[in-house]
């Protein structure tokens, strides 16, 4: 697709600041966990992150985790039906990292990885048949392109064909309805908003705004409803909320997760420096 001049410079000034902050690198408050979106297990979606953060983060070591869902006993596919169970998976990586600990935490989310993030925060407390309870230690969150509204594409049908066959596990369509927008999940999920924000302190959603192609399908609302219908208490911790222009939902060229300008907000995010 056509990049603006305008996203050009923006993207070369991103650049730019990455490039300072390699000379006066940035030490982050809080671990912060990266979590990958449907269908992206091992996180390829933060494959630029992943060769920037190191080089201006001084903490990078020991306070940046990518989660990766892997199944039991070396399978490659994590054989679940839905993202709640990849929020019981995520809970309790981060149980085991804080522990009893008081110390909170931060998440940086794409796609189906907001899904996970919201219900181990705000939904797991409700689904005693799992394992973990919800996680109690979230302090910022930061989503990009999560279906809040539900997943567009995954009432496709032509989309439904390509992905069983590019992954022929029983689990893939099973995760693929539990986002269609009529699903029980999102009505979950879409319940449990007001929940979420009151465990947090800062939740900033974030979109792709192009969606060409098969895949591309809008998500309707990847920032979580209408601020105005927000009790009013909670309004501020749902911060403003835009579709980074010349993005698209994935993909290394136009992505939004491997934008420069996305690399550099995360970091102002989550040093508080915005």
């Amino acid at each position: 697709m056509p990049i603006s001049e305008r996203t050009i410079e923006e993207r070369t000034r991103a650049r730019k600041r990455l490039r300072e902050l390699m000379t006066a690198p940035i030490s982050l408050p809080r671990h912060v966990y990266f979590v990958p979106g449907w269908r992206d297990e091992l996180g390829h979606c933060w494959q630029r992150m992943e060769e920037w953060i190191p080089n201006v983060v001084t903490n990078y070591r020991t306070h940046v985790h990518f989660v990766q869902f892997t199944a039991p006993k070396g399978k490659a596919v994590p054989p679940w039906e839905d993202f709640l169970d990849f929020a019981d998976d995520l809970a309790e990586v981060v149980r085991g990292d804080v522990g009893t600990s008081s110390r909170n935490v931060d998440f940086v989310c794409h796609s189906m990885g907001g899904l996970d993030t919201v219900a181990a925060i705000a939904m797991l407390d409700n689904h005693p048949e799992l394992a973990q309870p919800a996680i109690a230690c979230a302090d910022t969150v930061i989503t990009y392109d999560t279906p809040f509204q539900g997943f567009g594409a995954a009432e496709n049908e032509l989309f439904k064909k390509f992905v069983h066959v590019d992954r022929k596990d029983p689990w893939v369509l099973l995760q693929l309805a539990a986002m269609q927008k009529d699903s029980k999940r999102i009505a979950e999920m879409k319940l449990a908003r007001d929940d979420f924000l009151g465990k947090v302190r800062a939740f900033w959603p974030r979109g792709a705004d192009n969606y060409d192609g098969l895949l591309e399908v809008p998500h309707d609302s990847a920032s979580f409803g209408d601020r105005d219908d927000i009790p009013a208490k909670l309004r501020p911790r749902y911060r403003e909320y835009f579709s980074w222009p010349d993005t698209t939902h994935s993909g290394m060229a136009n992505g939004v997760t491997h934008d420069l300008r996305a690399i550099v907000e995360t970091l102002e995010i989550l040093v508080g420096a915005k």
